[in-house]
């Protein structure tokens, strides 16, 4: 049995065992190794040769190792025979290394010890010890087997090689190396040396001993260098111990410690010791208490194996430190005194046993006093100990593994350290046991040897830090294989386990898509519900390895990785699905909806044209644009499911679109009829403005920024301009109606918009033919006419939209003159600005020269030649692209055509023909008014020097009015002005006109300002600061505020005959239309009293409030309401609401109206409380203060129902309680606006 568990624990089974299991993983798992598609070890023959070659990798590296060893132990034999021996006269050492020769071939041949193992892989045992210490009697008697020894004087040889003062004993399990004890104490020169003797210590024989020893170290280094040897049995006499004085003792000590330093530094291994005290039944008593022991008893180990040193440290760590501990570790043989004492114990507990079995009484006065006897060696022995393995700071300490009490043979005169002691102490003679005579039997060796010693051949290291290094390699490579291995096995297992996971998960996804598809199985689709089908579609496409999955290219999660991804194979039945019900089920309804949007188009548009255009394609009756189709699916969506809360269809819907496009589509049939119809409808539209219309609505032309006002009139311009359409100055004007947005976007998209349009002829007909250049530049100019005729209107209702601010007052009117009159005038800078616009024929490097350059293009041309127009249409489009950028194909036809039309009527082609002309044309007007002429002079100098005159005059009128007759004079020569301003106006573009006009009318009407100077002082007089003073900032007119107006002030204010009510009928009702909705001022001479209407409408909004709050004409507010209860969430049982000490309350019961008033007699407090289900408050919310009704409203969620109802939800926690509001009146004070917007009027 044990021959069987050597085979299957030796290394070459084992490895053998490893590659065959890697054989048969590649066998079996080689075809689930998936590379992308590929599966590499998939084929039989791949897997053999693979499993072949690993098989045919061992058995080369198992032979090169036996062949290796052989080598090895040859070399060994070779070294050892071959080593320099003695003279030739000395015979005795030929014969024995002859002798040994013969031994170590006999040695190879028999191939001695476990398995097949030859001398170099026994382990090397090495004894030291002092000269009669027993060693070679303890190996003689220690019963091991010694195969080659014919009897017993052949167990050993000595004088090998350069070792022939050595004992070598060859057994079944080691060589032990017996040295002689001069090695051991080297003090053949006449004593045993101290540690640290004098420089005649290395003289004599003392001197060859040390040599020798060095000399036999080397050997062992050079010949065995991993492990010269497996450990050193250390013997020493019990009796040199016990009856040594101290000085021997420390001699002793010093020496084996000195050789066992040299024995690890010259080594480079730490090896195990093991102490060995011989001739321990020269101990009173020893013979006599052992007598009893058979074989195996005999056989058996006596002695203490300590731990390691890794182990005793942290025992040492655990405990507390003497105080004078140097802090290392005392290593192992701290643990001999307690070992020692257990030994004791256990003799002890045998003592009565053995005197019972003992008849003989003086045996058993030696049997009753072995233990003392023992246990007075534990002193000398443990200081002996302690010398040899003491730690230091200078060297490593040896690796004490053990100390053990033999005994080889029973001779000599046995000593008693007991009675010896006491015949010293008190002067008595000594008595002597007789000596022991006779072959004697070996006590506790053959145990110590084969199981302690020998089981630990494999603890000797190269070095402590190497052999844990070593060790931590070994061990980490087999933990690394180890967890490779369970990692490849746990990740195949997690793989298979979640790719099986997969296929049902798939399989239940498909199983669900069936169940929700079956509403929609019928074979022809008749609706285009896409809202009820995304959901649907999307199950399909979100199926474990549907098309979502693959689209998104992530790679396998782990749990479905390591060459079993089932994935790519599910695919590709998941998303084929997918595409099948996109093609059979959404593709129909996309079409069924572009059949219903073409049977509503009524009239020709670039709508109904791009539907149709949509249709085709999806119908595979034209080129698949994808952008177009997406482009008109989500708008029409938008259109179709707007809002935020469609927002995840709409996304859904594009993704299933994008698809469906993302392959060849199915062929579905088409309504030829409808298309037909479309055709027909479309035909009417020209071409041209099909183009036109894309052109300007192209992502790049709507890219473009808008040309607004307020960039182009200065930083002036918003307290001077405004827009009669009531439009900012911040809204302008597409980019694509502006210089560059023609040059630079239009002009060269239109060649390829104009090809690209004639190129989708199959939209309107199944039969199309190319356009001719002729075909093709005429539509070129067909468009651009209609881009001039945009251009133009866009540009005029832009200068039509521009008026001048109304002056608020003399001051502001002085202001905007002042602006206005200024060099940077936003109205002359504007009118520039516009004209530089609308100079489209004229480069911008060359706009200051008028044109000249470009008024020559035509002159000279003899008319009727078809060579000088072609001359000149050459130089034409040789100028259009210096100084346009403007080529290509349509750039040539329209200007050489432009300049054969030119010289065949007789005209100066010229710029007029350039791309643009017809709108330089139409302004010619305006940018002659700006442009400056040969005197540098524009004619627009002469409005803004009037305008100037103008400003001046009524800085000075300001100054004058107050003064004698002042006022009259002032208000003459204003008159004056005006008149003169009106008269150069009357020369200018109509634009110009009508603001110089509106100025001098403004102007002539100055004395206004005295009425207004007498409203803004009686306004200031009769309440203006405590207006502002009891309002501003404070709730309800500043929503924000924690301040309420006081309800007292609010009626000083606003009640009839109030503040604002009795200042408006005393000094503004004469001026004021109150008729209709919206009031306005009367005219006063035919002007009007330049009052803002802001302040008309602060006026009106305070009537609106007088209205509401006091809606009996009092002089306090009063407002009569009904609370209507609704509904009140289940959790709660009542809500009570409270409005200044009246109640209010709802218990799920029969809806009953509550009136109630504001603001009542009782306390200012709103409070709303919510009663739970068990009786107990369950919150609620309130406010306080005149206005906390108010408060509360504006703090809860309130829905309109019409002007005098709404909706109020009151909230607290999960309660929530719903009312609905009836006011009096259809003028709601909880609703009313211009409680937001009031504000009491500054200045008039």
């Amino acid at each position: 049995m044990s021959r069987v568990i050597e085979v299957l624990a030796s290394k070459w089974f084992l490895s053998f065992l490893g590659v065959a299991l890697l054989g048969v993983l590649v066998w079996i798992g080689g075809p689930l190794v998936a590379i992308g598609d590929s599966r590499p070890f998939e084929p039989v023959l791949t897997r053999a040769l693979i499993a072949g070659g690993l098989f045919l990798i061992w058995a080369v590296a198992f032979v090169w190792s036996v062949i290796a060893a052989r080598r090895r132990n040859a070399a060994m034999i070779e070294a050892m025979t071959s080593a320099e021996g003695p003279t030739p006269e000395d015979e005795e050492v030929d014969r024995l290394r002859e002798r040994m020769v013969q031994a170590l071939e006999t040695l190879k041949r028999s191939r001695l010890g476990r398995g097949r193992q030859w001398l170099y892989q026994l382990p090397w045992y090495l004894m030291i010890g002092p000269p009669g210490a027993g060693k070679t009697t303890a190996l003689i008697n220690s019963g091991l087997d010694f195969p080659l020894a014919e009897d017993q004087a052949e167990r050993r040889m000595r004088g090998i090689g350069g070792t022939r003062d050595c004992d070598w004993w060859f057994t079944d399990q080691a060589v032990l190396i017996d040295t002689a004890g001069r090695y051991t104490t080297q003090d053949s020169d006449g004593g045993m040396s101290a540690e640290g003797a004098g420089a005649g210590a290395g003289t004599g024989a003392g001197s060859r001993d040390r040599a020798g020893w060095q000399g036999f170290l080397d050997l062992l280094k050079k010949h065995r260098p991993r492990q010269p040897v497996n450990g050193v049995l250390v013997c020493i006499s019990l009796a040199e111990v016990a009856l040594a004085s101290a000085a021997e003792r420390d001699a002793h000590a010093r020496a084996l410690r000195r050789r066992l330093r040299e024995l690890t530094e010259q080594l480079d291994v730490r090896v195990p010791v093991y102490v060995l005290v011989t001739k321990a039944d020269l101990l009173a008593g020893f013979t006599a208490f052992f007598d009893d022991l058979d074989a195996a008893g005999r056989a058996q180990v006596w002695g203490m194996t300590f731990p390691f040193d890794d182990e005793v440290e942290s025992e040492g760590e655990s405990g507390s430190r003497s105080a004078g501990d140097t802090g290392r570790s005392a290593g192992a043989v701290a643990h001999f005194d307690a070992e020692f004492d257990r030994l004791i114990d256990r003799l002890n507990a045998r003592v009565i046993d053995r005197m019972h079995a003992e008849p003989d009484g003086e045996r058993r006065a030696l049997i009753h006093g072995f233990p003392a006897q023992m246990a007075s060696v534990r002193a000398p022995l443990g200081d002996f100990l302690r010398q040899v393995f003491q730690p230091t700071r200078l060297a490593e300490r040896p690796l004490l593994r053990g100390v053990y009490l033999t005994s080889g043979t029973q001779e000599g005169t046995p000593f008693d350290r007991l009675t010896g002691a006491m015949a010293r102490s008190f002067g008595l003679d000594r008595t002597t046991q007789p000596p022991m005579t006779g072959r004697g039997r070996a006590f506790f060796l053959a145990d110590l040897l084969n199981r302690v010693v020998f089981a630990e051949a494999g603890v000797v290291a190269t070095d402590p830090a190497v052999a844990r290094r070593r060790r931590l390699i070994r061990h980490a490579g087999f933990a690394t294989a180890a967890v490779l291995a369970i990692a490849c096995i746990a990740a195949w297992t997690v793989s298979y386990l979640g790719n099986s996971r997969l296929i049902g998960e798939a399989e239940a996804g498909i199983e669900d898509y069936r169940e929700a598809v079956t509403p929609f199985a019928e074979t022809a689709v008749a609706d285009d519900d896409l809202a009820e089908l995304s959901p649907v579609l999307d199950r399909l496409r979100d199926v474990p390895t549907g098309a979502a999955e693959t689209e998104a290219g992530l790679p396998a999660p782990i749990d479905r990785g390591f060459g079993l991804d089932q994935a790519p194979t599910l695919s590709q039945g998941t998303v084929s699905a997918y595409h099948r019900a996109l093609n059979r089920l959404f593709l129909p309804r996309l079409l069924v909806r572009l059949e219903n949007q073409l049977r509503a188009a009524a009239s020709p548009s670039d709508v109904s044209y791009t539907a149709l255009k949509v249709y085709l394609m999806l119908g595979a009756q034209g080129p698949i644009e994808p952008e177009v189709i997406g482009a008109w699916m989500a708008l029409d969506w938008q259109n179709r499911w707007p809002g935020e809360e469609n927002a995840p269809l709409r996304t859904a819907l594009q993704a299933h679109l994008a698809a469906l496009l993302d392959r060849p589509i199915a062929s579905v049939p088409l309504d030829g009829a409808l298309v037909e119809q479309v055709r027909t409808l479309l035909a009417s539209q020209p071409l041209a403005e099909r183009v036109y219309a894309r052109l300007v609505e192209s992502p790049a032309a709507t890219a473009l920024p808008a040309w607004t006002p307020v960039d182009h009139a200065g930083p002036q311009a918003a307290r001077v301009l405004v827009r009669r359409s009531g439009k900012r100055l911040s809204e302008g004007i597409p980019g694509i109606y502006t210089y560059d947005g023609f040059h630079n976007t239009f002009l060269p998209a239109l060649e390829a918009e104009v090809r690209a349009t004639a190129e989708e002829g199959w939209v309107l007909s199944e039969k199309t033919r190319a356009l001719t250049d002729d075909e093709v530049a005429k539509l070129a100019r067909d468009t651009l006419q209609l881009y001039y005729d945009d251009y133009v209107g866009i540009w005029n209702g832009l200068i039509a939209d521009i008026d001048l601010a109304t002056f608020q007052s003399d001051t502001h009117a002085v202001e905007s003159l002042n602006v206005l009159s200024s060099p940077r005038s936003p109205m002359v800078t504007l009118l520039k600005a516009v004209a530089d616009e609308t100079r489209l024929a004229t480069p911008r490097e060359d706009a200051t020269a008028g044109g000249g350059d470009t008024g020559q293009a035509g002159n000279g041309r003899p008319s009727g030649s078809e060579r000088a127009g072609d001359a000149v249409g050459l130089e034409a489009e040789s100028r259009m692209q210096r100084q346009f950028g403007f080529s290509g194909r349509i750039a040539s036809l329209l200007l050489r055509d432009a300049a054969s039309d030119a010289l065949a009527g007789g005209r100066g082609g010229g710029a007029q023909e350039l791309p643009g002309a017809y709108v330089e044309e139409r302004f010619k007007e305006l940018d002659g008014f700006v442009t400056a002429g040969p005197g540098g002079q524009a004619p627009v100098d002469a409005i803004v020097d009037d305008l100037g005159q103008l400003y001046r005059a009524m800085s000075r009128g300001r100054m004058a009015v107050d003064g004698p007759g002042g006022g009259a004079a002032a208000e003459a020569e204003l008159a004056g002005l005006a008149q003169q301003l009106s008269l150069d106006a009357g020369r200018a573009p109509d634009v110009m006109r009508g603001w110089a006009e509106t100025i001098a009318e403004r102007a002539s009407t100055r004395t206004i300002g005295d009425t207004r100077a007498r409203l803004n002082e009686a306004w200031a007089l009769d309440g203006r600061d405590l207006c502002r003073t009891a309002l501003a900032g404070r709730y309800p007119f500043d929503r924000g505020s924690r301040q309420d107006v006081k309800l007292d002030d609010f009626a000083r204010i606003f009640a009839g005959g109030g503040i604002l009510d009795g200042f408006f009928r005393k000094e503004l009702a004469p001026y004021v239309e109150t008729g209709g909705r919206r009031w306005s001022w009367r005219k006063i001479n035919n002007a009007d009293l330049g009052i803002p209407n802001a302040v008309l409408a602060d006026f009106r909004e305070a009537a609106r409030i007088r209205d509401a709050f006091f809606p009996g004409g009092g002089t306090v507010p009063d407002i009569g309401f009904d609370l209507v209860p609704v509904s009140l969430t289940p959790s709660a049982a009542r809500v009570v609401v409270e409005v200044n000490g009246q109640t209010a309350a709802y218990d799920h019961g029969p809806v009953r109206p509550i009136p109630l008033r504001w603001p009542g007699n009782g306390p200012q407090q709103v409070r709303v409380t919510f009663i739970g289900t068990d009786g107990t408050p369950a919150g609620g919310t309130s406010q306080s203060g005149p206005w906390a009704l108010f408060r509360l409203i504006d703090r809860s969620e309130v829905r309109q129902i019409a002007s005098d109802r709404f909706e109020v939800t009151f909230r607290a926690g999960q309660n929530a309680a719903r009312f609905e509001v009836r006011a009096g009146s259809v003028l709601n004070p909880f609703s009313l606006d211009d409680l937001r917007s009031f504000s009491c009027p500054r200045r008039f």
